[in-house]
């Protein structure tokens, strides 16, 4: 595994944790459907919430969230609404970014920040 899919393993296991721990409910992780794939899907205050995962050494090139573009929002819709086709809900949806800069060591992965970014874009 690259060192790339390991930091992203890493982003997504501290990012589930981070959400637990601003009081969503985490439903599901690794979502996959019709080629598209949601990191994390979770409720958190009565609102169903499908999460990217970005995560980065640093700023150094831009924030994380930056590299959720156009292709990576349409792919995020339509696993929104095989989810959404195959469980009845009458919940509100939202899109979000879990922003986690860190990085790999020896001894597993250091992070030094993570930003829940809520609402980050409208359908």
């Amino acid at each position: 595994m690259s060192a790339k899919n390991i930091s992203g393993k890493y982003g997504e296991m501290y990012a589930a944790r981070h959400l637990e721990k601003n009081g969503y409910k985490i439903l599901t992780r690794n979502y996959r459907a019709r080629g598209s794939e949601i990191d994390i899907i979770a409720v958190e205050n009565n609102t169903l919430c499908f999460v990217e995962v970005k995560t980065r050494k640093s700023k150094d090139y831009g924030a994380a969230s930056e590299a959720v573009n156009y292709f990576k929002r349409e792919k995020m819709i339509l696993g929104a609404k095989c989810f959404l086709a195959s469980r009845r809900t009458n919940m509100p949806i939202r899109f979000d970014v879990v922003e986690v800069y860190g990085n790999i060591r020896p001894a597993g992965f250091d992070v030094s920040e993570i930003n829940i970014i809520k609402n980050a874009f409208d359908v």
